[in-house]
């Protein structure tokens, strides 16, 4: 399993720290609540507008959900709040760049293509069905959800970035703060996660399972959306599990739908969609993930089908990544997250557990 694990960093971590570089120049660019009034008008166009704006915006996984409501709050329409909600997280700079490491260009073009294509239909269906109600008041919910997103990320870079507005090299610095603390720290957990899980399955799931139970079409692609709409994972750590899934036998239309459900949808955001926007935009919401996710992964399907392309996860050739960059990429991750696992305290709290448990007496057994 450790060498599956770092198989995987290697093929993927120069991508990763790309994505990360790259979204802390997109923080500078895109501070502020500028984008705000081209998604306040309840018309098609505000579905688009806030579909393409979500789609490079670096946004925590948590804080996509406050900055969701203040949409909605400052005039936004549901439908583009709701596209604004999808889009976001469904798509990253560093989820594409992971998505092209470890299985190919199609997909990394594919992905994001799809994922604009779920986030616009949710929010035109939306629109089609918006009746005209009060306006709720949606200040705690974005107060609660900012909370959340200030714990985990450790603040925002937008203050600092809107300080040094006047002085490059501040703002250099405070692009690089956000990529590679604030945001780094948000994200960094839940890739690790991803790649561990990744380096599990490849490890010890045998091959032949995956493809007799998990090849074919529709069933498979069920069974992802089953798994994961409930499921709190971000785009980053689905990466590397639907690229192992994909290798050990599974169909590359079941995987996109875990790449799209996945992301898009967990228990926490559906709980508070349904109390601050009602059940039906809910269901609507919902409804409309699953059933367009599914359908483009069957497109998939079928374009794979007809072009006789095989997706994998060792996507790139050596000429283009040498060994040494992939090495030296691993290796600055690992450094980087032992940085993050520091701020985050999990080395103090960790240690606290296990002298905790140390110390607690033994309990005699019960008959």
């Amino acid at each position: 399993m450790l060498t599956s694990t770092w198989n995987i960093l290697c093929e993927s971590a120069i991508f990763i720290l790309a994505g990360f570089l790259v979204a802390g120049f997109l923080e500078v660019a895109l501070s502020g609540d500028w984008f705000i009034r081209f998604v306040s008008e309840n018309r098609t166009r505000s579905v688009f507008l806030a579909t393409l704006i979500g789609v490079p915006l670096p946004l925590c996984s948590c804080g996509v959900l406050p900055a969701a409501m203040a949409l909605q709050r400052r005039g936004a329409s549901k439908g583009a709040t709701l596209s604004f909600l999808i889009s976001t997280p469904e798509t990253s700079v560093t989820s594409i760049l992971l998505t092209y490491s470890l299985m190919g260009p199609l997909l990394a073009i594919f992905r994001p293509f799809a994922a604009c294509v779920t986030a616009l239909t949710t929010g035109l269906v939306e629109n089609a069905f918006q009746q005209r109600a009060p306006a709720q008041d949606l200040q705690e919910a974005e107060d609660e959800t900012a909370a959340c997103c200030a714990s985990c990320c450790g603040g925002s870079a937008g203050e600092d970035v809107e300080d040094s507005a006047s002085a490059p090299l501040a703002r250099l610095r405070g692009a690089m703060r956000y990529a590679f603390v604030d945001l780094f720290d948000d994200i960094f957990g839940w890739v690790l996660i991803g790649v561990l899980a990744a380096a599990a399955i490849q490890a010890f799931l045998p091959p032949d399972v995956v493809g007799r139970y998990l090849g074919g079409p529709l069933q498979s692609m069920l069974l992802m959306v089953v798994i994961g709409v409930p499921l709190y994972v971000c785009a980053e750590s689905s990466t590397p599990i639907a690229a192992v899934l994909l290798a050990q036998g599974m169909n590359p239309g079941a995987a996109l739908v875990f790449l799209l459900v996945g992301p898009a949808t967990n228990i926490g955001s559906v709980g508070v969609l349904r109390e601050r926007l009602g059940k039906r935009t809910v269901v609507v919401y919902l409804t409309t993930i699953i059933v367009v996710a599914i359908v483009m992964g069957v497109v998939l399907n079928l374009i794979l089908s007809g072009s006789g392309v095989h997706l994998g996860t060792r996507a790139l050739c050596e000429h283009v990544v040498p060994a040494w960059l992939k090495v030296g990429g691993a290796v600055a991750f690992l450094v980087l997250g032992v940085g993050s696992a520091w701020r985050l305290r999990w080395v103090p709290r960790l240690a606290t557990w296990i002298g905790a448990k140390l110390r607690a007496p033994l309990k005699p057994p019960t008959l």
